[in-house]
């Protein structure tokens, strides 16, 4: 996505922060570093838009800086979610936990508040609760607490 002040696109005015299509500007980022710091693009896409809109000819088309393009923090939560980006680490791997414990806080933060938007922040609120109740403040490691959350979202989310 980039923001752009007001311009024709097949007639119609786009302007702010608009979606641009990833083979546009794929050059200017090329793994050895050598790709361009700006780009033309000749299409772009209303947000929550379906369809491209095109800088008619003989316009050249506009010109994009490479860092003026942005990520939505939905795309950056997705891609840390699947790529198990900033996964907490336990360093005493193979302690006894509370699980009791944790299935009842579980149970009571579900009842209370609701089945969370992503799984990723019933995670890290597990993992806090590990954190506030243990004694030396050690929890179990992200993915397991996830392995113990996730089904249980699942049928959750089945049944809603």
């Amino acid at each position: 996505m980039v923001v752009i002040p007001p311009t024709y696109f097949d007639g119609e005015v786009l302007s702010d922060l608009v979606a641009i299509a990833p083979g546009d500007i794929m050059a200017m980022f090329r793994r050895c570093g050598t790709g361009p710091r700006q780009g033309i693009i000749r299409r772009a896409r209303a947000l929550g838009g379906n369809e491209w809109r095109h800088i008619p000819p003989p316009e050249p088309g506009m010109v994009i800086m490479r860092d003026d393009l942005v990520l939505s923090a939905a795309s950056v939560a997705r891609f840390e979610e699947e790529h198990g980006v900033f996964r907490r680490v336990n360093p005493n791997a193979g302690k006894g936990h509370d699980w009791e414990g944790f299935y009842g806080a579980l149970i009571l933060r579900l009842f209370q508040r609701g089945l969370p938007e992503k799984q990723a922040d019933l995670v890290g609120e597990m993992l806090d609760w590990f954190i506030a109740n243990s004694t030396d403040g050690d929890a179990p490691d992200e993915s397991t607490v996830r392995k113990r959350v996730s089904p249980i979202l699942r049928m959750l989310n089945a049944e809603a």
